[in-house]
């Protein structure tokens, strides 16, 4: 089966799957970039500069690639990206503004995307073949959820992220199956609880260290939750257009992202909730992101307000020193208990 790489959560991993391909996240790897020099800026975030040092170097096992709004970096990738590889490009243009204009938008761009994977598969997708997708992910996402609400597992999700979903899904069972088991007998948590938020993190000995240092998770993560976390409940769908509406509805309110302007500031809200459960909030965020970056100072304030300790890790790939980020850890862990 062939693959199709996809950079953004906001991208409707269940058409792609329907088409018979299968979706595979490009995320940055932990290695030196230098071929990739050539043509970015070396203020681009890690995960844009690392995923075309990736393409450069030969080591993606895909053959399209499809690229969702959201940062400036990202969309002037796609242009370096079809310049410098045979692959299929497509663009996707999921709204910046979210508001009541944006559903008949998106509906109308899932169904050129529709028609262009169509075109790549040289097959027609079926309302069938999207209901059966729809299915699947709804499966799926809802094993994470689960997962993520005892303890966060990253090593798994990243598989969900760049695995065949069906494969994965058999994992999340067993996942969540020892996780009830484990729950019912260790009782109460004791750690120091920690929201953990911000951009992309591939780099799953980052958790740990937070993990080591006595926090238990509650993540925010576009790696993480982000992934799989939508105010829309799955439903039965029965034709093609039940499909779409229902895949907009589902994306447009995916837990909210920096890159996106909300109505009512939804992503403030969205975090000011959650921090409730918490003691205190990581921001986890990738060195030149901008989206994150812009919001990190009001939300930081209105963090401290609450009584929250906040702390501020940037991440740039490869990372030099896991020596460093544990220390600071371990001295906020014990600023916070």
């Amino acid at each position: 089966m062939r693959r199709v790489g996809y950079f953004c959560t906001f991208t409707p991993k269940e058409l792609i799957k329907a088409a018979g391909f299968t979706p595979v996240r490009i995320l940055t790897g932990n290695q030196h970039v230098s071929l990739a020099n050539a043509h970015l800026q070396n203020y681009c975030c890690s995960q844009v500069r690392g995923s075309l040092e990736r393409l450069l170097r030969g080591e993606l096992d895909i053959d399209a690639a499809v690229f969702t709004r959201t940062c400036d970096s990202l969309m002037r990738l796609a242009d370096i990206w079809e310049r410098n590889s045979n692959m299929l490009v497509h663009n996707l243009e999921f709204p910046t503004k979210i508001d009541g204009r944006s559903r008949e938008f998106l509906i109308r761009e899932l169904y050129d995307f529709k028609s262009k994977l169509e075109e790549w598969r040289g097959k027609e997708i079926t309302s069938e073949d999207l209901k059966s997708s729809i299915e699947l992910y709804s499966y799926l996402e809802g094993l994470l959820d689960e997962i993520f609400r005892i303890k966060p597992d990253y090593e798994l999700i990243l598989r969900a992220q760049t695995e065949d979903a069906e494969e994965v899904l058999r994992e999340a069972e067993k996942k969540v199956r020892e996780l009830r088991d484990l729950k019912g007998e260790r009782g109460e948590q004791k750690d120091a609880r920690v929201l953990v938020t911000g951009s992309v993190c591939p780099a799953v000995d980052v958790l740990s260290l937070i993990e080591e240092a006595g926090f238990s998770i509650v993540d925010d993560l576009c790696t993480g939750t982000r992934f799989f976390k939508s105010d829309v409940e799955s439903r039965d769908v029965n034709s093609m257009e039940e499909a779409m509406e229902f895949l907009a509805e589902k994306y447009l309110r995916k837990a909210p992202c920096p890159t996106k302007s909300y109505d009512g500031d939804w992503r403030f809200k969205y975090i000011l909730e959650r921090v409730k459960e918490v003691d205190a909030v990581i921001f986890l965020l990738l060195k030149f992101c901008e989206p994150h970056f812009f919001d990190y100072p009001q939300l930081k304030k209105e963090l401290e307000k609450m009584g929250k300790k906040t702390l501020l890790l940037e991440l740039e790939f490869p990372i030099v020193s896991y020596e460093q980020l544990k220390t600071r850890l371990e001295a906020f862990y014990e600023m916070v208990v």
